[in-house]
């Protein structure tokens, strides 16, 4: 068995590449293998050490120089829990959709309900989305920080598709689809692109992946409403 040896944990200041290295080169510079810039090694007396194999370690190149190997990293984005989560809140919304669509005659009170389930449909959605798109280069959000990104996430959603659906509805689109699509298409998509960038500021992740973050909330919704017998993209606020 290799013997075990101290490890000391780097970070490049250039990209932010994350290594570990043999603690014989506690005190040394040598280049990023990512970026090419120069690192220095912490002394020991200034890293907290682990331990690991010395075929973990770094070795020198053939210009002599000090070349690191990246640590090994452990996919964070598959978890079961994630899943059984987005599974579970997912039956249960259709569930209660169902029950709501047939047995809720009041307008306003479905309004009501509408606008309440937007909001509780986006928590979960924000917080397994996260999960799954977040940037596996920086630390994930936990606790108390994480839920209260998620919070804010879920109520720019709901804050979003309501404008959107108070509009559409103001608008009467409904009416004649064909002559106000123009409308309709540019209405969705201005409201599509402040969802993207609710979700990239919230979660700290691109705009792409903040377009897919959002647009599978949407999609959900969209299903939930056509579940309760709804239009999936109209709604009558005005009786």
């Amino acid at each position: 068995m290799a013997e075990q040896q101290e490890k000391i944990r780097v970070t490049c200041p250039g990209c932010f590449k994350r290594f570990e290295v043999s603690a014989k080169f506690a005190g040394k510079e040598g280049p990023c293998p990512n970026c090419k810039k120069p690192i220095r090694i912490p002394a020991l007396d200034e890293q907290v050490v682990i331990r690991e194999q010395e075929a973990f370690g770094g070795v020198k190149g053939a210009a002599g120089k000090l070349v690191f190997k990246p640590v090994a990293r452990e996919d964070a984005k598959f978890s079961p829990v994630v899943l059984a989560v987005v599974f579970a809140a997912t039956l249960s919304s259709f569930l209660v959709a169902y029950f709501v669509g047939t047995s809720v005659e009041s307008q306003s009170t479905l309004t009501w309900i509408l606008a309440l389930g937007s909001y509780l449909v986006a928590l979960p959605i924000c917080w397994s989305g996260y999960w799954f798109l977040r940037d596996d280069e920086f630390e994930p959000y936990q606790g108390q920080e994480l839920w209260a990104r998620v919070a804010i996430c879920a109520a720019a959603y709901a804050l979003i598709w309501g404008i959107y659906a108070f509009l559409v509805g103001y608008w009467e689109l409904s009416n004649d689809l064909g002559e106000n699509l123009p409308y309709f298409v540019i209405t969705a998509a201005v409201f599509v692109v402040m969802g993207s960038f609710a979700a990239a500021g919230s979660f700290d992740i691109q705009p792409l992946s903040g377009f897919l973050h959002f647009s599978f909330y949407i999609l959900i919704t969209l299903l939930l409403r056509m579940t309760m017998g709804l239009s999936a993209y109209y709604v009558n606020w005005w009786g």
